[in-house]
């Protein structure tokens, strides 16, 4: 039973199928982190499987960005689960979704090129896919992350978001769920988002503070240890200072 309270146990949604953007690179953060904070990590590839899937059997299910043409089948594969995924996010444990893939978990699609088609409908979101792709850097301040309050990546962002939902943080450099200030998703202690890089990598405070949720929702026992970000922190100074200043320039060439 303590060894049970020391094991945080993930869930990579469909690996072989939503693969872009070097997201993987999450799931080693998560590893990494968690082995930090006292943890063992185990991961589970929930693909072939998804028939015997228990959400309530992880702490962190991640859900990485795919083609847009994948997401009607995954949906399909992932509605007898619906209840229990929601059920999940309402406990309290981490959901983490990126890109594309935050359509699964909404209403309605509409595609460039169709067909259009629903999600799953746990998140009140609906989308449109965009016809030109906006692909930059990312820069966002948030309150999901307690003593750090800015989170930095990249984006290729291939549908406009309409959410109802409480927004993952504000838009400091880069392109919102909407053309808007707003980016992302916060439903309980669940994610979802455009911040790609990958983000649990770029912003280990964001990935401590997951691996601190979930391991509340799911009774586990975390070390108290004193983790050094001080290298991607002064790291998200600097990154964050460039784009601004791409920003700037952009802004003059304008007015000229």
């Amino acid at each position: 039973m303590k060894e049970e309270k020391k094991r945080l146990k993930i869930a990579w949604l469909f690996p072989d199928i939503l693969y872009l953007h070097g997201e993987r690179g999450n799931i080693l953060a998560l590893e990494r982190l968690g082995a930090m904070m006292g943890l063992e990590t185990e991961v589970a590839k929930i693909d072939d499987g998804i028939q015997d899937f228990e959400p309530m059997d992880y702490h962190i299910i991640f859900c990485p960005p795919g083609e847009m043409v994948s997401m009607p089948g995954i949906i399909e594969r992932l509605s007898p689960h619906r209840e229990e995924l929601e059920n999940f996010i309402d406990s309290g444990r981490v959901l983490l979704v990126t890109g594309t893939s935050q359509c699964i978990f909404g209403g309605r699609t509409e595609r460039s090129d169709g067909p259009d088609f629903d999600g799953l409908g746990i998140i009140d979101c609906d989308y449109r896919e965009r016809k030109l792709v906006y692909g930059d850097d990312l820069c966002i301040t948030t309150d999901y992350c307690a003593g750090y309050d800015q989170c930095f990546g990249v984006q290729i962002q291939m549908m406009d978001i309409a959410s109802r939902e409480k927004e993952l943080g504000t838009i400091i450099y880069g392109f919102g769920n909407n053309e808007g200030s707003a980016e992302g998703i916060v439903k309980k202690n669940s994610i979802f988002t455009n911040l790609l890089g990958p983000a649990l990598v770029l912003n280990p405070w964001l990935t401590v503070e997951m691996i601190k949720r979930a391991a509340v929702a799911g009774n586990l026992e975390i070390s108290e240890t004193d983790i050094d970000m001080d290298l991607e922190m002064k790291s998200l100074e600097v990154k964050k200072a460039f784009a601004l200043n791409k920003k700037t320039n952009l802004k003059n060439r304008a007015v000229r």
